[in-house]
């Protein structure tokens, strides 16, 4: 997920350049590009906190149907009222699902008998695992990179690319993470392992396989239907070859390899009682491949109206407040320098401490106007901002 503003827009409300900054502070250009970015996501999380966002949609019901996913968003009640709201591609959480009426019978469902609040995956998010390359080790004749293009949730997917070696080398067309081997995760109490994955070629054979410390391991194999094409894949972890006692291991990392040459695009990674979901996008996946997809739910959400689209006002206001805290550090870097040396020529072409002070002084009280106008907590009841 991105934020409201962007770096230069941050440049622009302070009047420097990321070189002026450097001047300034001593900093690389990578560590003020860094700077900026931590005060960009600093200035959104108090917007937020003004106009009261993410907005919270409390036990919103949806059926299954036969459909997987299900996507979150307004649904007729009993009493023919519409929702106003649209969460798509801007859902910041799930909190809690409740299930009742699951299954074939409508009344069963291998989730488990009766209804009742579902236990969330892990990660919660459902995404933590595979939104980037930074924590995998690749094998031999293994490329992996962080594919922000082809990816199904979140920001990014993890891809890899299988290639042929020359000997004396051996393949190892796999991956793993967390590349330290310390995942260190009881997955007792989840029945099924899920994820989004795509192949270039479907006659390939693929294994996920889970290791403890002591580097025993249990694995299942499985294959596509299609190339090039996004399907959810949902392992029972009772079916798992050389399975070990779940209730007394924790498991360390996770391991993908394939038995070809090709390419794979891997999302969306987590362990589940049944059902997990994807963010921003906020889809809810079933994930019992012992049942099918029947069945209705409630679910206690929150999403942010705006993700996806940020209106100019509250953009240009991510900008100042990130700006405010660029000239705060400016100003203590001004005076840090001119505490121990005399106002040379280099320093002669920063700007003087009075110009950062007027400059910020007019950056809060714009934000304050603009988002007076917007309203702070532009929230209704149903979740709906005015």
């Amino acid at each position: 997920m991105t934020g409201y503003s962007s770096e230069e827009d941050v440049y622009e409300e302070c009047g420097m350049d990321s070189t002026t900054i450097q001047n300034l502070t001593g900093k690389s250009q990578a560590e003020v590009t860094a700077l900026v970015l931590k005060y960009i996501e600093s200035a959104d999380q108090r917007i937020k906190r003004m106009l009261k966002v993410p907005i919270t949609i409390r036990k919103e019901e949806h059926e299954f149907l036969m459909v997987n996913p299900v996507a979150l968003g307004p649904y007729e009640e009993n009493l023919e009222f519409f929702g106003t709201y649209d969460p798509v591609n801007c859902v910041d959480s799930v909190y809690a699902l409740y299930s009742y009426g699951f299954g074939r019978q409508n009344n069963y469902s291998s989730l488990g008998h009766g209804s009742g609040r579902r236990k969330l995956p892990y990660p919660i998010n459902c995404d933590d695992l595979t939104e980037g390359i930074t924590d995998c080790i690749a094998g031999v004749g293994t490329t992996l990179s962080k594919e922000t293009t082809i990816k199904k949730a979140g920001t990014a997917s993890i891809k890899a690319i299988f290639a042929t070696v020359t000997l004396p080398q051996v393949a190892d067309w796999s991956f793993f993470f967390p590349s330290a081997a310390n995942l260190d995760k009881r997955i007792y109490s989840w029945h099924y392992s899920s994820f989004l994955f795509r192949c270039s070629d479907k006659t390939s054979v693929f294994t996920l396989s889970l290791y403890d410390i002591n580097r025993n391991i249990a694995y299942k194999t499985f294959t596509m239907k299609f190339n090039n094409t996004w399907e959810m894949i949902t392992l029972d972890l009772d079916t798992f070859t050389d399975a070990f006692d779940w209730s007394n291991i924790l498991i360390q990392k996770v391991k993908i390899s394939s038995s070809k040459i090709g390419t794979i695009y891997f999302d969306n990674f987590c362990f589940n009682d049944g059902v997990f979901w994807s963010l921003p996008e906020g889809n809810i996946w079933w994930a019992d491949p012992n049942g099918d997809p029947l069945g209705t739910f409630q679910v206690t959400y929150s999403y942010d109206p705006y993700l996806e689209e940020t209106p100019a006002d509250i953009a240009e206001c991510s900008a100042k407040l990130a700006a405010v805290k660029i000239l705060d550090y400016c100003i203590g870097a001004r005076q840090r320098y001119l505490a121990f040396q005399m106002v040379t020529e280099n320093m002669d072409k920063t700007p003087d401490k009075e110009s950062l002070e007027v400059v910020r002084g007019r950056i809060i009280a714009d934000v304050n106007r603009m988002l007076g106008d917007i309203g702070f907590g532009t929230n209704e009841s149903i979740g709906a901002p005015v």
